[in-house]
């Protein structure tokens, strides 16, 4: 199957999908069966428990902010029509609620003392991550009520969560209905929106790196998956004025797109169709918020920037003439021994070494391998060079997108200092083991030649 093979506008053909003649090998299965994207959605949730539910009580888990945009209203409706709901409020014992393995910890041991048929989760992205991952643990069905178009993780089989200390992914089953009522996702703020157009806009880039790592390695990658968000990208920048006025009609387009691209993660079995480079750069910037004391921004703020970076370095690799390139890959270098690179991640990464060195060491290359990844760049490049400039778009093309919808533009409005930029853009590939271009300009030699241009516009 390819994309073109679908309507581009029917999301409802996407749910329960189950494909086994896919172009690339792969059968595809999507566990989520009912998305609900309309106005007045939130009053239909009764019908939508009893028919994906089985009886007994639902957990329904909230946050303070959570609670008063959709939970209270929610749960009471859950109720009147007859099911018995408990409630866990993450925020209980923290007035900030973390996915990471404490709250998930948290809502399982809640899990274990109701026992419940099915897990009711009202929330965004951490509420989201954290839900799916005690679920999956606990093993019962979940439903998630949307509260902000601020990510692409509703649908997803994955959960991003902070395990000691570093933000990974699990594998965890996605939810098998959605509720997303544009008049609910309209009243979160602004901020939130324009977090998720930042999140949506970085496929450029991510679908960049899969390629280049299909092209490379011979990694899995498939076209199918790739192409179900492209069109709705493409109706999302035509709606960004609407968006930027968290107006429902603008949501409602936002949304449809970011649950797109949520299952396209699930159809290509991984995060890599929206996940690349500038998430390294983005989950880089959570890890060590700690040092300075800052608060991490919204994911898809800081997504929508990190993208500029990662399309800038495609532009000037994609500059480069043949000669230019083949004086790169030939030219010659020498790298520290293994325990002397080690070193020096330690001492880059501080409190963070240890949960980032087993990464590094996978990405680590020694001279001799250096050389013949370089030969290998070399072989394939005129096919790297075709495959992804048919990808990318110019970094100054996705500034304007995001500033038309009010998106985050630079470090600045994300409240970053220059510095914090500068370590993650040298540092953000060893944090996991995806190759992106961020491992592509650094085994040229180019990271550091280029900061300061590409650092200019960030």
């Amino acid at each position: 199957m390819t994309a073109a093979q679908m309507d581009d506008n029917a999301l409802a053909d996407l749910l329960g999908l189950a494909v086994d003649g896919c172009d690339c090998g792969k059968a595809h299965r999507v566990p989520t069966r009912e998305v609900l994207l309309q106005p007045g959605s939130l009053t239909q949730l009764p019908v939508i428990v009893e028919r994906w539910l089985p009886a007994g009580t639902i957990l329904c888990i909230a946050d303070g902010n959570t609670w008063i945009a959709a939970g209270e209203k929610a749960v009471a409706s859950v109720r009147d029509s007859g099911r018995q709901v408990a409630l866990f409020m993450a925020d209980s014992v923290s007035k900030t609620v973390h996915a990471d393995s404490e709250s998930v910890r948290a809502l399982a041991e809640a899990l274990e003392s109701h026992c419940p048929s099915g897990l009711l989760a009202v929330g965004s992205g951490t509420i989201n991550d954290i839900a799916k991952s005690a679920a999956t643990a606990f093993g019962c069905p979940q439903i998630t009520v949307a509260t902000a178009a601020s990510m692409n993780g509703y649908p997803s089989a994955i959960s991003a969560l902070t395990v000691d200390g570093i933000k990974t992914t699990r594998p965890c089953s996605p939810p098998v209905a959605i509720v997303a009522d544009p008049e609910v996702l309209a009243t979160a703020p602004a901020e939130m929106t324009a977090a998720g157009y930042g999140d949506l806009l970085s496929k450029n880039a991510s679908t960049a790196d899969w390629v280049l790592g299909h092209y490379l390695f011979d990694d899995y990658y498939c076209d199918f998956a790739a192409g179900v968000t492209e069109d709705a990208v493409e109706r999302c920048i035509a709606a960004a004025h609407s968006i930027r006025q968290n107006s429902p009609e603008g949501i409602s387009v936002l949304a449809a797109a970011l649950i797109r691209s949520g299952i396209s993660m699930v159809l290509a079995g991984s995060s890599a169709p929206a996940s690349g480079g500038e998430h390294l750069i983005s989950h880089l910037w959570d890890m060590s918020a700690h040092w300075t004391g800052r608060m991490p921004a919204l994911h898809g703020r800081q997504t929508g920037v990190t993208t500029l970076i990662s399309l800038s370095l495609y532009e000037k690799l994609l500059g480069l003439d043949d000669d230019h390139i083949r004086r790169l890959c030939l030219a010659e270098t020498k790298i520290d021994p293994l325990d002397r690179f080690e070193e020096k991640i330690s001492t880059l990464f501080g409190d963070l070494a240890e949960a980032v060195l087993p990464y590094a060491r996978q990405k680590y290359l020694d001279t001799h391998e250096l050389k013949s990844r370089r030969k290998r760049i070399l072989n394939h490049w005129p096919d790297i060079r075709r495959a992804i400039s048919g990808v990318i778009i110019p970094a100054a093309t996705s500034r304007s997108h995001l500033q038309m919808a009010g998106a985050a533009i630079n470090a600045d409005d994300l409240g970053i200092s220059k510095r914090e930029v500068s370590f993650a853009y040298r540092n953000a590939r060893w944090i996991r083991n995806r190759y992106t271009v961020l491992d592509l300009a650094a085994e040229l030699g180019l990271i550091e030649a280029w900061e300061t241009d590409i650092m200019r516009e960030v």
